[in-house]
């Protein structure tokens, strides 16, 4: 039966999954993994489909992430091959067919003999996970061919993500392609049809970041790839004018926060709550244009992807996208209002370790190359503005937070973003996803903003044996 007329299967009301990325099972074995899970109470993983081994220091990319280097202080809590933070190297975790991506721009990786070694991981995990009631989903990049992890993108320059000046912008934190490339839509179709033949036991896919990632003030004011200004022709803007209205507000609000930052962060709060920069959440006004495009060209990529695999034989595999949470969502291009009978459900990232470093790197491209000073008065107003604190918190507190440091983000705030994502996303289901990094009574803390229904732990190399204790009790706790 072709997928697209059978029955679209619910998310449950109360889920709870697990990201487990391939390396756990080959490092711990395929059952422990799974039974310290289930233990937990997790009714689903996500994992992806790659293998993993240790490569030389240098070589290849570091785990965990750099985040742009803010995240150099974040070990693992659990050792991976008896370290807590190493160098990696990946292979695809089959063989391709490579008949799929004839004539496209992108194609997946190659095989290498870490393929023939560990190839099999994966489908000995969907057998296990069956075996014990839990569903898998993959999880594959959007916009970063080949897809697999998003440390090894690999764009080709002429689908560059593009500023207003027409040029990249080399210090961002994703490695994210234009979205609006159909040379990256057809690929993620591609790959996505393929994976779901070929591991036909997943459950469906958790699609990362189809958006512009807005780490910084410039990733936010992406797109003018000739594909993303030739789509805002097809919605009737003149991309010239989009582009020079976009640097005239750019200039304006640089010189305002830069001159108010020099009074304090009361000062910088009033900046942002006036016209000039609500610009960015309007409908209307000099970026409204620019906001309008990149939402079609990610609806346009999503609803690819929903073609494709509505497309393959047999049961309906859901289509999970996840991104930032609001209110991101209005300028990373993400379609949270328009997601009816293309999404399953939607992950928003609560990964609050992230929060206070996107408030600085925002200061930072607003008030440039100031006095510290400046950009702490700048950061303190942006983490509050953008619902991170609840007052206007030490700017200098606002970075990311150390293994054994709280993170300085208010929980209530967290709970506001879920409700607010649900406002918009309508009938379709919004699942809260929990960072697992930090000390435990905190990841315990915030683990309570998105335990009350549908929930997703990232990262199970964070999960100690404490952690998992912790949290499963706190998983019980709130089904009473």
């Amino acid at each position: 039966m072709n997928a697209s007329t059978t029955p679209h299967p619910l998310v449950a009301a109360r889920t709870l999954g697990v990201t487990v990325m391939p390396e756990w099972f080959a490092c711990e074995g395929v059952e422990p993994v799974l039974d310290r899970v289930r233990a937990l109470g997790a009714t689903a993983i996500a994992t992806s489909p790659y293998v993993l081994e240790p490569a030389p220091d240098g070589e290849g990319a570091r785990e965990p992430p750099l985040d742009a280097g803010a995240g150099r202080v974040r070990p693992l809590d659990r050792p991976l091959y008896g370290r807590h933070e190493l160098w990696v190297r990946t292979a695809p975790s089959f063989a391709h067919a490579k008949e799929r991506y004839a004539g496209l721009r992108y194609q997946p990786s190659a095989p290498t003999a870490l393929t023939l070694r560990d190839g099999g991981v994966l489908d000995r995990v969907i057998e296990a996970a069956a075996a014990r009631g839990i569903e898998v989903l993959l999880q594959v990049m959007a916009a970063s061919p080949p897809g697999y992890r998003v440390q090894f993108g690999a764009t080709h320059e002429d689908d560059q993500c593009l500023g207003a000046d027409g040029r990249p912008h080399p210090d961002r934190v994703d490695r994210n392609a234009s979205l609006a490339s159909p040379h990256v839509a057809a690929y993620v179709a591609a790959l996505v049809a393929e994976l779901a033949e070929r591991y036909p036991g997943v459950a469906g896919f958790r699609l990362d970041w189809p958006e512009y990632p807005p780490y910084d003030f410039a990733s936010a004011l992406f797109d003018f790839n000739p594909a993303a200004m030739a789509a805002m022709r097809a919605l009737g803007s003149d991309p010239q004018m989009v582009a020079r209205d976009v640097r005239d507000w750019t200039t304006d609000l640089r010189a305002r926060v830069s001159e108010a930052a020099g009074r304090g962060a009361e000062a910088v709060h009033d900046v942002l709550a006036g016209r000039q920069w609500q610009a960015l959440w309007d409908d209307t006004g000099p970026l409204a244009q620019l906001f309008a495009a990149k939402r079609a060209v990610t609806l346009r990529l999503l609803r690819g992807v929903r073609g494709a695999l509505d497309a393959v034989d047999g049961p309906r595999r859901r289509l999970e996208p996840q991104a930032f949470p609001p209110p991101f969502h209005r300028v990373s291009g993400f379609p949270l209002a328009d997601l009816g009978g293309v999404a399953d459900a939607v992950g928003i990232k609560l990964y609050t370790m992230h929060w206070p470093m996107i408030a600085r790197f925002w200061a930072a491209g607003l008030v440039g190359a100031g006095a510290p000073a400046l950009h702490d008065a700048a950061t303190a107003a942006l983490a509050m503005h953008f619902g991170f604190t609840d007052t206007l918190a030490d700017g200098a507190r606002q970075r990311y937070p150390e293994a054994d440091e709280a993170h300085p983000v208010s929980l209530s705030r967290q709970r506001e973003k879920l409700e607010l994502a649900r406002a918009v996303a309508g009938d379709v289901p919004i699942v809260g996803f929990c960072h697992s990094y930090g000390p435990l009574d905190d990841v315990v803390r915030r683990f309570g903003a998105v335990s009350g229904g549908r929930a997703w732990i990232n990262r199970y190399g964070y999960l100690s044996e404490a952690k998992l204790a912790a949290l499963g009790t706190a998983w019980r706790n709130a089904k009473r």
